[in-house]
């Protein structure tokens, strides 16, 4: 079936597709890659269908096609919003029928291609917009699949931050590269609007301004003076790594027990629940005092008061 994939730029969604290629039945075949906001318009028909001997004036032989190239295997249309909407109704007819016809051919080729497709656009604006065909749109978004943006999932910063030190320090031939806590807090407490692409630039360029301060093959201390001009401001973020101060919980409350709560993903909600719920209880619902007492950012926890059901109560009038 094919997959629609959707989500900002830079959000990860190529390494969603690599992913999803990787663990499928074809993980063994090729996935064909076409970044279709760089085919003009001239050649996206020949590119995608191939062409053949003197379909034009330097057709000097015959040419395969990325969906040839993909058949029994998988094939990635990366930001397929952009296709030219005159080459739409020649993939469609491809999803429709299994056939490819190249270019100066009346031959139908049958091909078995499994289809991602990519997107940072709003198709359906498109259709609306007369951009984007509905019957295709219909046919691409069998299995759809979102990437969140860095911002609604900024836990998972510190991991991620890790695993591009591990790829810049093997590159570079440095020593281990180590993050001051207040870097870990400005880095969750940022935005990202380029989200892992940012980050992965923002990483980048500090591990290269810190390393011109450090010895060889000693450890690489980022701090915030590193991050550069966006982060300068950020110096009074709390830190996560200080001891927040005790929660005072309510006596009728009994100790939260993860016993029976599902799954490990079930029990970690279930204790950021009762957490959250127990500061802001303890703060008479004020967030940015229940922030404090348990050591957070108030951007952080927002997001994660919001994600687990938590509403902000909104001032009365007056």
């Amino acid at each position: 079936l094919p997959v629609l994939i959707t989500g900002e730029t830079g959000s990860g969604k190529e390494p969603t597709v690599r992913r999803m290629h990787q663990v499928s039945a074809r993980a063994e075949k090729p996935l064909v890659y076409v970044n279709c906001a760089a085919l003009p318009e001239s050649l996206a028909e020949s590119e995608l269908f191939g062409h053949a001997i003197g379909a034009f004036t330097d057709a000097k032989g015959v040419r395969l096609g990325k969906f040839q190239l993909a058949d029994g295997a998988s094939l990635f249309l990366d930001e397929i919003g952009e296709l030219p909407l005159s080459i739409q109704p020649k993939l469609l007819r491809v999803l429709q029928s299994g056939e490819v016809q190249r270019v100066g051919s009346d031959e139908a080729i049958r091909v078995n291609v499994r289809l991602f497709a990519a997107t940072n656009r709003d198709l359906h604006a498109e259709v609306e917009a007369g951009r984007f065909r509905a019957d295709l749109l219909h046919r691409l978004d069998v299995c759809r699949v979102h990437v969140p943006p860095l911002r609604e999932h900024s836990t998972d910063i510190p991991l991620i931050v890790g695993h591009i030190c591990e790829g810049i320090s093997r590159r570079l031939g440095c020593g281990p590269i180590r993050l001051e806590s207040s870097t870990h807090d400005a880095l969750e407490a940022y935005q990202w609007p380029g989200n892992v692409r940012e980050l992965k630039n923002v990483i980048s360029r500090a591990v290269l301004r810190a390393k011109t301060q450090s010895p060889e093959g000693k450890t690489v201390a980022l701090e915030l003076r590193h991050l550069g001009e966006e982060f300068r401001n950020m110096g009074g973020v709390p830190s996560a790594k200080t001891k927040p101060s005790k929660i005072q919980y309510p006596r009728s409350q009994e100790p939260f027990s993860v016993a029976n709560t599902g799954s490990l993903r079930d029990s970690v909600d279930a204790f950021q629940t009762h957490c959250v719920e127990q500061a802001l209880a303890s703060n008479n619902w004020i967030w940015s005092h229940a922030a404090e007492s348990l050591g957070m950012h108030r951007a952080n926890f927002h997001r994660l008061a919001t994600r687990l059901g938590f509403k902000k109560p909104t001032p009365g009038p007056g």
